[in-house]
């Protein structure tokens, strides 16, 4: 039956070669493309819910595992987490967005440091998705699903044969749907309009021979605000006159009144100008297979272009209804990789599989930030002496206030050797390493032009002025305030720095019987160093961050109807890149640095329990317990020992790691001969509070929450047509799950929950 297939077994491909989950000595959570529609699966935070000790952030998109993961998306920081398709390294959560039972044939979430056989960034673990192939049968699937919030998807695709030897697979979908968050005065927020494209060919050239080749495109556009959690930047009144941020009108004059979104964290204020998010992708990949005399040999190569680019609208976050101003960012990025593998291919005791692996990456960000309400003649651009500014007045038609642009090349190659001995059927040793080495070449140009003299203030002074000793104390002449020169090293750099790591794994495997596997391991994980790319920020470079990881583990199938695996862990690391602040010419300013030293520890559950021919009950959990154990010097700016004073960070913990984490899931299947299958199931997930902010204050604690998800499913007799209902979040819990600090000053944004949403699926394969 269709709750039967939580419990078949998964073949993966965690270890280069393909095995069965339960014969793979590492910490595995593998979703096959069937259990994405059987578990309810469709976004990235459903993994969360599902897989152990993983935590997701959808905006800013960010993944950790065990409690490490990406602090930053800041350009010249890396990801803790790393995700591959197909073996494509990418850094983009959108490969799980996008990752349906359409597409993909499973997902393999590895847990633990995977720098061995997977590289670069791998210090938390790595997410494997592998898609779907093309069939030597036609196989076709159409299917469309309507929602709540005006959802509408659809998705179709066609696999099969073209000649005896030439396959293909081709597919299209597209997810529409309004935003969840109601906004009093424009467009509601969170919406979702994605389309994606596909196809493959798969050609055996011989009969040792195979070269396969993928295309994917991505179109995303998207409204995505945060709201102010924490702060003095938004007030609880409307007012139609102008305002300045902390300034408001008395409300017993009539000019005002209150403010709805204040109180309700699923309304927003925002003008027309939100932030908009659009987003272009294209990836192609091939890979070249030769089954050779004992050995198979692999070629694997990619290009990948991805386009983005967002307007944020209103960012002083006030409810005047007036466009205080807008943002103009984006990121343009090529990429490249390429990787050679040599695997050995027979029934000696000895297996192993070696390669070679480059990878090159080149971005560009521009931004922008305007004032489109104000005069074109309202800039004046000061030069090294403003003492006449009112001579230097400049016609700035696009109202710009501050422009921007950073660029990042990497560059990333690695070899490496991987090779296991079997003593005899129960006892197997595994040996593994890897060095890499990481290029990266940054640079950053930085203009801002200051507001004119006619302000509020008084006659002839600038609210600028205020910011005249800030840019005094950089080394600037003492009446510059508005014109920062291009050619000042400050704020026009080029950055350049290199790191390199040798890591490596031992693990010891035990097997007892048929059903039972027993491991210990000592592995090590690296991800590079960087740049703190950006403005105010005269410290470019941090270093690479290193782990020492120490696991055991037990997997375990009981006359085929129970499955326990359990995994217990502990990890030592060493210059862990952490977001915090640091005082700079007396100035607070954001950026990433190197905590002395971080310990984790913790330990994970999973079971599926086959408890009838009808009934199948999953639980997994996990508890994580990690702290800074050497982290001093740090300024805070809200809460605590007070703005502005250096604290010591040791013994706080970690970010983004719960300590807890429960998911349940039931399901039950009543099998009929003339109607079909009907499958009903419910889902329930608890995470506990957790914290964003290594400072540990109460302002980025999010609290615990759990969600209720239930699904009915009826199956044809046939087993070729398939309704699904689903509703999530069903008891509509409300809460922020993930805080933010919008700047150095001490004012947080939070991301709410999705609330409770349902939908009406239908999937026809023939």
């Amino acid at each position: 039956t269709s709750a039967e297939n939580l419990l078949e077994e998964v073949i993966v491909t965690a270890q280069k070669r393909e095995e069965g989950l339960q014969d793979t000595a590492i910490a595995i959570t593998a979703i096959t493309g069937d259990m994405l529609d059987g578990l309810n699966i469709s976004s990235a935070g459903d993994y969360e819910a599902l897989v152990p000790s993983l935590s997701v952030r959808d905006e800013p998109s960010r993944l950790f595992l065990r409690g490490v993961g990406r602090v930053t998306n800041t350009l010249g920081t890396e990801p803790g987490v790393a995700l591959y398709r197909d073996g494509v390294y990418s850094s983009e959560l959108n490969e799980l967005n996008r990752s349906t039972s359409l597409t993909t044939e499973r997902i393999e979430v590895l847990r633990g440091p995977q720098g061995t056989l997977f590289g670069r960034n791998t210090s938390g673990g790595a997410i494997n998705i592998i898609s779907r192939r093309p069939t030597e049968q036609f196989e076709h699937s159409v299917r469309g699903t309507v929602g709540n919030y005006d959802q509408l998807d659809w998705g179709v695709s066609s696999s099969g044969p073209i000649t005896d030897t030439l396959g293909y697979r081709v597919y299209a979908s597209q997810q529409t749907r309004d935003g969840y968050i109601e906004n009093m005065s424009g467009k509601d927020i969170w919406d979702k309009d994605n389309t994606s494209f596909g196809a493959q060919l798969s050609w055996d050239v011989s009969d040792s021979f195979n070269v396969w080749v993928s295309y994917a495109s991505d179109e995303t556009d998207d409204i995505r605000n945060g709201l102010l959690a924490n702060g003095t930047l938004v007030t609880p009144y409307l007012t139609d006159l102008p305002t300045q941020d902390g300034f408001f009108l008395s409300e017993q004059y009539g000019w005002t009144k209150e403010n709805p979104t204040v109180k309700d964290p699923y309304k927003v204020d925002y003008n027309d100008a939100l932030r908009t998010r659009d987003r272009d992708s294209d990836k192609w990949a091939t890979h070249l297979t030769w089954d050779l005399s004992g050995v198979t040999l692999k070629y694997i190569g990619s290009y990948y272009e991805n386009e983005w680019t967002a307007e944020n609208g209103d960012f002083g976050f006030t409810s005047n209804p007036d466009i205080r101003g807008l943002e103009f960012s984006g990121q343009f990025q090529d990429s490249q990789s390429h990787e050679i593998q040599i695997l050995s291919m027979n029934d000696s005791p000895l297996q192993w599989v070696a390669g070679l692996y480059y990878y090159e990456s080149d971005k560009e960000q521009p931004y922008v930030a305007t004032t489109p309400s104000a005069d074109p003649l309202e800039y004046v651009i000061w030069g090294d002496d403003a003492t006449n500014p009112a001579a230097e007045l400049t016609h700035n038609p696009e109202r710009i206030q501050v422009d921007q642009f950073t660029s990042l090349e990497t560059t990333s190659t690695a070899v490496y050797a991987d090779a296991n001995y079997s003593f005899n059927p129960e006892w197997k040793l595994t040996m593994g390493v890897r060095y890499s080495e990481d290029e990266k070449e940054g640079y950053e140009a930085l203009t801002v032009y200051a507001d004119s003299r006619a302000s509020f203030l008084a006659p002839g002074v600038s609210h600028y002025d205020a910011l005249r000793p800030l840019w005094n104390s950089f080394g600037f002449p003492e009446n510059c305030c508005g014109w920062i020169d291009r050619e000042q090293d400050t704020f026009n750099r080029k950055l350049e720095d290199d790191w390199s790591n040798t890591s490596g794994r031992v693990v010891l495997d035990y097997t007892p019987t048929d059903d039972t596997l027993l491991y210990a391991s000592i592995s090590n994980g690296y991800k590079s160093g960087g740049f703190n790319l950006g403005p105010l920020q005269p410290d470019g470079s941090f270093d690479e961050e290193t782990v020492l990881s120490y696991e055991i583990g037990y997997k375990g199938t009981y006359n085929d109807v129970l499955r326990i695996n359990a995994a217990a862990f502990f990890y030592d690391y060493e210059d862990m890149q952490v977001q915090t602040n640091t005082l700079v010419h007396g100035l607070l300013v954001e950026q990433l640095v190197n905590a002395g030293e971080a310990e984790i520890k913790g330990l994970e559950i999973e079971a599926t329990w086959l408890a009838t021919e009808s009934l199948t009950l999953l639980a997994n959990y996990s508890y994580l317990d990690g702290e800074y154990t050497d982290f001093t010097g740090q300024i805070d700016t809200i809460g605590g020992d007070g703005p502005g004073d250096e604290q010591d960070l040791s013994g706080n913990p970690l970010t983004q790691a719960p300590k807890n984490k429960v998911y349940l899931n039931a399901a039950y299947s009543i099998m009929t001969d003339s109607i079909g299958e009907f499958v009903l199931s419910g889902a329930y997930s608890w995470v506990d509070e957790r914290q964003y902010d290594a400072f540990n204050t109460d302002a980025t604690l999010a609290d615990s929450y759990y969600r209720v998800d239930a699904m009915a499913t009826w199956f044809n007799p046939s087993q070729n047509i398939r309704v699904i209902l689903s509703g999530r979040n069903l008891t509509e819990e409300e809460t922020y799950v993930s805080y933010e600090r919008l700047n150095a000053a001490g004012a947080v944004v939070g991301f709410p929950n999705a609330p409770r949403t349902y939908s009406l699926e239908v999937q026809y394969d023939f």
